[in-house]
């Protein structure tokens, strides 16, 4: 079975448990809706959110926020603000109902096919993407919005997150570019050279997978 063919099947098991799902989460009360990656299944939000960076007094701008984390952690934890962004509308509603439920107020969310519907005028010190980095040949079609969270048909949309993402961060900003041990490392190093990036490993680690290190790249233009 391939990597591609076991993404698929862990999502459509995923899917099988009963919504929507109730937890507390560091510190905060959580609802994980139908149509959303669950912490259940899915441990990189919370190994990213248990080995984040600092980001006190910065502004955080999250690609892919699914149901809130780490994005509404980080807010709650310091962060300037937040802006917390997805392609899947049902996401959007799913993270919005969490930040009211845990009275986070300095949180923004919005649909957005990464940069689509973010102002070109707005800069962030972090942007942030759990990257859903399971390979797929150039021409393979999304079932769901759900495959949307964990397959890059060619690794499009990687090319278009890190080709544009250094406009929109401040002087000093940074990518920070969540990336499994199951992803094309290869394909991540020729995107970074192409578009004159320099990436650095920040943390890496394991959670309950077992054939599985969760990664942290931090992401800027080289000079």
């Amino acid at each position: 079975m391939t990597d591609l063919d076991e993404a698929r099947k862990k999502l459509k098991l995923s899917q099988q448990r009963i919504f929507p799902q109730h937890m507390q989460e560091f510190g905060m009360e959580l609802t994980v809706n139908e149509g959303i990656f669950s912490p259940i299944d899915f441990h990189s939000s919370r190994w990213l959110t248990e080995n984040f960076p600092s980001v006190v007094g910065k502004s955080i701008l999250e690609i892919g926020c699914g149901f809130g984390l780490p994005g509404l952690y980080l807010a709650k934890q310091g962060a300037l603000s937040l802006v917390a962004c997805d392609i899947n509308p049902a996401a959007v509603a799913n993270t919005l109902e969490n930040a009211a439920r845990n009275s986070i107020q300095n949180v923004e969310v919005i649909e957005s096919d990464i940069f689509s519907n973010i102002s070109p005028c707005r800069k962030f010190d972090v942007i942030f993407w759990n990257y859903p980095s399971v390979f797929a040949p150039d021409d393979y079609k999304y079932r769901d919005n759900l495959e949307r969270g964990a397959i890059d048909p060619g690794y499009k949309l990687l090319n278009r997150f890190l080709s544009e993402g250094t406009e929109f961060l401040t002087e000093s900003g940074r990518i920070l570019l969540g990336f499994a041990s199951d992803g094309r490392d290869d394909l991540l190093s020729e995107i970074v050279a192409v578009n004159d990036l320099a990436s650095v490993l920040v943390g890496s680690g394991t959670y309950l997978d077992v054939n599985k290190t969760y990664r942290l790249f931090s992401i800027r233009k080289r000079t």
